[in-house]
């Protein structure tokens, strides 16, 4: 039997919205400020610009009209299902809500072991994801997120038995005792860090008390984590770096950086012409990455020895194999979608 890779993350609902809502507002404050500034060019301020600003939301439709869906949602999903239609045996560790059985059955039909998805009596939470042509926010009801817990449930090690890799996305306080569980069962550990469960550098330290084997990081993120952008990659490693043993930085159309303690790997961004949705990009590229890392090393004891200053090369061939794959993934995807 194959070893699967165990990720832990959340489940929940996405409520995808679309509309030109953002275009129709972008368009009725810019025509207010371009005719103010034209008969009024002396009595600009801030006060001016707050009041044809809110004058520009006021006007736009009280009800917007828009195409909505439900989909499975939650980093802890998304991975899973990335992984799953890369060809990796993956097992999801998560808690859903009220309402959500039929999830089981759509998780499944993937070929996602949903044996440690656990149900409680509370309120699924519902991401709100508003898409327009050149933007996407997505709303979050962090208070209900919260409540999806392993508390009072009894999670076993059985959990454990067949994973080679435990990826958590993102480390959270709720998913740490799970998470440090399966690396003392010597399996290999990654996460990923979102500035949405910590925030400071202090937070992070609180919940990682031991030097794991990788983590992924927005610079973004690790820019309002520092409280500091202006840092270059490596600085912003030198405080990063007690909390991993590779460290994998991205940067959007900058591409990814890979840092161990022994060197230092860049990958430039890949362009595309057509960008359909952004919602997941950095699990896509996590679950890239662990694809990879799954099929070229053994298990963790393999890695650790890969991990000695004497292997550098070996380990920095397997990283840069690891790291293309990740970041040309958005347009393999694209055509293995094409062809289904």
């Amino acid at each position: 039997m194959l070893k699967e890779i165990l990720v832990l993350g959340e489940l929940h609902l996405d409520l995808n919205y679309e509309s030109d809502f953002y275009e129709q507002l972008v368009e009725k404050i810019v025509s207010r400020l371009s005719q103010f500034i034209k008969y009024n060019p002396d009595d600009l301020n801030r006060k001016i610009f707050e009041k044809v600003i809110k004058s520009g939301f006021s006007e736009t439709p009280k009800k917007i009209i828009g195409h909505c869906y439900f989909k499975r949602g939650g980093n802890g999903n998304n991975s899973s299902e990335f992984l799953t239609r890369l060809g990796i045996p993956t097992k999801l560790i998560s808690i859903i809500g009220r309402g959500s059985e039929w999830m089981y059955d759509e998780l499944k039909a993937l070929g996602i072991n949903t044996d440690a998805v656990f149900q409680i009596d509370e309120i699924t939470p519902v991401s709100t994801i508003i898409k327009s042509s050149f933007t996407t926010k997505i709303h979050l009801a962090p208070n209900l997120k919260n409540k999806m817990s392993f508390e009072g449930k009894k999670v076993d090690d059985v959990i454990f038995e067949n994973g080679k890799i435990i990826f958590s996305t993102p480390i959270a306080k709720k998913f740490i005792e799970i998470f440090e569980r399966a690396s003392q069962l010597d399996l290999i550990t990654a996460y990923n860090i979102e500035t949405q469960k910590v925030q400071t550098l202090q937070q992070l330290t609180q919940l990682i008390r031991k030097r794991y084997d990788l983590f992924f990081l927005n610079l973004k993120d690790a820019y309002i984590i520092l409280k500091n952008n202006h840092s270059s990659v490596i600085e912003v490693d030198e405080k990063f770096k007690p909390y991993a043993k590779i460290r994998v930085y991205t940067a959007g159309s900058k591409g990814s950086y890979i840092i161990t303690d022994f060197f230092n790997l860049h990958f430039p961004g890949v362009e595309v012409s057509e960008i359909v949705d952004r919602t997941g990009a950095g699990d896509c590229y996590a679950a890239g990455f662990l694809t990879k890392l799954y099929d070229a090393v053994e298990d963790k004891f393999k890695l650790n020895e890969l991990l000695k200053k004497e292997n550098s090369d070996q380990l920095k061939s397997i990283l840069s194999l690891c790291g293309k794959y990740a970041t040309y993934l958005l347009k393999i995807i694209r055509i293995l979608l094409d062809n289904l």
